[in-house]
């Protein structure tokens, strides 16, 4: 009796150690503007990120992963598991970063296997719903939609389409969220967190870059702005203790054995800094620009310290969650899993070959060489750095690549061919919240952007009646909605008349309350940025207004002005009317 007991127990301690390990929890981390060398594991002595280094040494490492050369194309692949261009993707602002609704996503794929699903920090994949994170798969977010911010301290963010003040440093704040999710998780879950750092504006806690001493220096180290590096390594190091903080918290709570964590970024670096002498930046589809860290632990099923020279790339990172729990999706992937080189890290796929691709820009790789987007070839084992063309010494290497890129273009010719800006969503029926910011926004007549870096710009000069702004839209569904507006607006144009106008309605709203606040950042910036400066935008509600099912347009006019202008416009957004005001 007592031996079947034992068996008994001993059995069924085997059952649910199985489907413990079938259902890990699954942590990704992505930085944004990190390049390759932007570690002290990879050999920068000017920082130290002990904790980032942690999942090399107790983990896998990959010598040579890629991503797409900017933001939106790269966070496409990662959750699509397909090129950027076949998902919809062709740019990162105004629309263009949207990925079709029809392609299904590593968030839909873990919330259908019961997951808690969590995104904390920069999405960049579409601001309306049904682009929306929440929409996506994503049962919990709290960052912001578009592909970079105007401030990093307590800055306005979204929680689930309500606006809401962070508190402290952005990545504090985003880190802090992200652990209580984790520890208030009951089911398994599938956690996205997404720095926006070392991203501009440069913009980070004085401890971390005051005392910041640059002394490796890179390739184009004739070209580095010093302070702006300071900032991005000081950036980093941030990010590592942030890093330090979730380790932490899964060791507190007994969730790091069973959790896979990948840790990556999302293009090369965003400026002239050390980069193991790797060829050109962020935005190029050379080396510098593609190649960047990427590390994967799961203390319960990968050795720790293994190393894997196949080349790889973010297309991969979907199927090979999906082969490490052995649950498939019937998903037709341009990625390929790469379970197989963890298990086995000498193995070598010589076939494989990643393309990367922007502006027209054409390069394919392979485990030896690159074939970069002048056809010129290089062996990447022996010159990684790309200084030695050798087309003459390989012809037979160099006709195969060049035939690889052919056939990539065409493959994805007509689905160029038939890209075009698509009017942005508004009145899907499982959203509460639709946001329609400035960056989405057409302007007319002398209305200008305050950067001409459109995401996280506001729209101002508006001095005539005759000029507005307008958004094509494409409603989903028939509906009434509530209008909220964020202005500003000077004391001497008090009294202004705005109006939106759909169709054959208009709405009309006297704006009686000045609010002139200055611009910030300044006093945060360490070099001077590119783009917008930020202001506090003030909201009033401007009525309800009732939607048709269609592609139309929206305009956002001024009927009155007083004073000398109307109002500096940030975003117009439009709610359920049984949604209490934000």
């Amino acid at each position: 009796m007592i031996r079947a007991f034992f068996y008994i127990i001993f059995f069924s301690f085997l059952f649910f150690s199985c489907e413990k390990n079938l259902n890990p929890n699954v942590l990704m981390f992505m930085t944004d503007d990190q390049g390759w060398g932007d570690l002290s594991i990879h050999g920068n002595t000017n920082l130290k990120t002990p904790n980032i280094d942690s999942f090399a040494k107790n983990g896998a490492t990959f010598s040579r992963f890629y991503v797409s050369p900017v933001c939106a194309p790269t966070r496409a692949e990662l959750l699509t598991g397909k090129y950027f261009v076949r998902t919809g993707v062709n740019g990162v602002t105004r629309g263009y970063e949207r990925m079709n609704t029809n392609e299904k996503i590593i968030s839909n794929y873990f919330k259908e296997k019961s997951y808690s699903t969590g995104l904390f920090g920069k999405w960049h994949n579409g601001s309306q719903p049904p682009y929306h994170p929440n929409s996506r798969g994503f049962d919990e977010f709290y960052g912001f939609t578009s592909g970079h911010w105007g401030n990093y301290f307590d800055p306005i963010l979204e929680r689930n389409g309500e606006l809401v003040r962070g508190n402290g440093y952005i990545n504090d704040d985003i880190t802090n969220n992200a652990i209580s999710y984790i520890k208030n998780s009951s089911k398994p879950f599938f956690t996205f967190i997404s720095y926006n750092t070392p991203h501009s504006p440069m913009q980070v806690p004085d401890k971390y870059s005051k005392e910041k001493k640059v002394i490796l220096k890179g390739r184009y180290s004739e070209r580095e702005n010093v302070e702006k590096t300071k900032a991005a390594l000081g950036m980093i190091e941030n990010i590592d203790e942030n890093v330090g903080k979730i380790i932490k918290t899964l060791k507190e709570i007994d969730k790091y054995e069973d959790t896979i964590i990948i840790f990556l970024s999302d293009n090369g670096p965003n400026g002239n800094r050390w980069n193991n002498e790797l060829k050109e930046r962020k935005g190029s589809t050379n080396e510098g620009g593609v190649r960047v860290p990427f590390f994967i632990q799961w203390p319960n099923k990968i050795k720790p310290g293994i190393k894997i020279k196949q080349v790889t790339s973010a297309l991969d990172v979907f199927p090979t969650l999906t082969d490490l729990i052995d649950s498939p999706t019937g998903i037709n992937f341009d990625g390929k899993s790469f379970k197989k080189y963890i298990e086995n890290p000498d193995l070598l796929d010589n076939e494989r070959k990643v393309f990367s691709f922007w502006n027209n820009r054409l390069s394919v790789r392979n485990n030896e060489y690159i074939l970069d987007y002048n056809d010129k070839l290089y062996d990447l084992n022996n010159d990684h750095s790309q200084y030695y063309a050798i087309n003459e010494k390989k012809p037979n290497e160099y006709e195969e690549l060049k035939e690889a890129k052919k056939i990539w273009r065409e493959s994805i010719n007509e689905i160029i061919k038939k890209n075009k800006r698509r009017p942005f969503t508004i009145n899907y029926k499982n959203s509460n919240h639709t946001h329609l910011p400035a960056r989405d926004a057409e302007i007319t007549g002398k209305l200008q952007r305050s950067s001409i870096h459109a995401n996280c710009s506001f729209i101002e000069n508006w001095k005539s009646s005759d000029d507005y702004i307008y958004w094509e839209v494409d409603v989903l569904e028939n509906g009434t909605k509530s209008v909220e507006l964020y202005y500003t607006l000077p004391k001497e144009s008090v009294g202004t008349e705005i109006a939106l106008e759909f169709e054959d309605q208009i709405i009309k709203k006297t704006i009686d309350d000045f609010h002139d606040p200055s611009l910030e950042g300044f006093e945060k910036d360490k070099i001077k940025r590119i783009e917008s400066y930020t202001k506090d935008f003030k909201k009033i509600n401007i009525g309800e207004m009732s939607f048709k099912k269609g592609i139309s347009r929206l305009k956002l006019k001024t009927t009155i002005i007083k004073g000398n202008k109307s109002i500096d416009f940030r975003l117009l957004i439009l709610k359920n009317k049984n949604e209490k005001s934000s």
